[in-house]
């Protein structure tokens, strides 16, 4: 019960079946696979040791899916940040569990200079959005350009896989410690609870990815090699257009989410 398990099967059995998508991006499992790879060399060279914390400060997108693998394939821990924190909570959260590598967008990009100035853990910071690389950043696209692909680490099920903070609402966050095994098992759960045919089936995550709902909701997909579609924030809009586009046939959302859905002004344009 390893989190990489589903990239070495789906490469194998769907090689040129799509993957994950989000926008005009489309990765198929073969794809996937050998960009996931070539993260865990790039996240290697930049020092991650085995059990090291690697930080993603993003709105969702394909590379967020990337990371998590990346950083699991790597043999490191996934420390998905909170994107409505202020500098000084988000500098709290990496230096509570160490930290050193920290990925982030174009939406966050501008907040790296005050985080390495409160952050004592922070050493590293990637650029993984689209426009030039800023000042003091590696390019994301570069990094796995220039890295050969590495062999996916041996994993445990009781090994650490993700530290997910809570929201703090009446203190500090705390960060909860989240196995391979648990995480592992809590997406065999859902498949087994509710037994669905994997036929033209096709996920949406339209819950924020550094939350365990929007992560687990890509964990459930992939184990079944089922296509996951990514908006990068809620917009129920955007998720009624993915839904009549790719046909989705299944979604985690919370109910004040499907509340604003099924009550906006479009929504019996779609063909849902």
């Amino acid at each position: 019960m390893f989190l990489t398990q589903p990239l070495h099967k789906g490469r194998r059995e769907k090689a040129r079946d799509i993957a994950v998508v989000c926008g005009a991006k489309r990765l198929d499992f073969a794809s996937f696979a050998d960009r996931v790879s070539r993260l865990a060399g790039a996240l290697k060279h930049l020092g991650m040791a085995r059990g090291d914390r690697v930080g993603m400060l993003s709105l969702n997108s394909t590379r967020f899916v990337e990371y998590f693998f990346g950083t699991w394939w790597g043999g490191g821990v996934i420390n998905p940040v909170n994107i409505r924190w202020n500098p000084k909570e988000v500098a709290y959260s990496l230096d509570d569990c160490d930290t050193r590598i920290l990925l982030v967008d174009d939406a966050f990009a501008p907040m790296v200079g005050e985080l390495r100035k409160l952050s004592t853990s922070l050493r590293t910071v990637v650029y993984c959005g689209d426009g030039p690389v800023p000042e003091g950043m590696s390019g994301y696209e570069a990094l796995l350009a220039g890295t050969a692909p590495v062999e996916d680490a041996p994993h445990r099920p009781d090994e650490l896989a993700a530290v997910m903070y809570t929201g703090g609402t009446t203190g500090r966050p705390k960060g909860v410690m989240l196995t391979h095994g648990s995480l592992y098992i809590n997406a065999l759960a859902s498949v087994a609870a509710l037994p669905r045919d994997t036929q033209d089936a096709a996920a949406i995550v339209a819950a924020p990815m550094f939350h365990v709902a929007g992560c687990g909701v890509a964990l459930q997909s992939l184990l079944r090699l089922v296509p996951v579609h990514v908006v990068p924030m809620f917009d129920e809009v955007a998720v009624l257009q993915t839904i009549q586009s790719a046909r989705i046939t299944e979604m985690f959302l919370v109910p004040t989410m499907i509340k604003r859905v099924i009550e906006h002004p479009r929504f019996a344009e779609f063909d849902l």
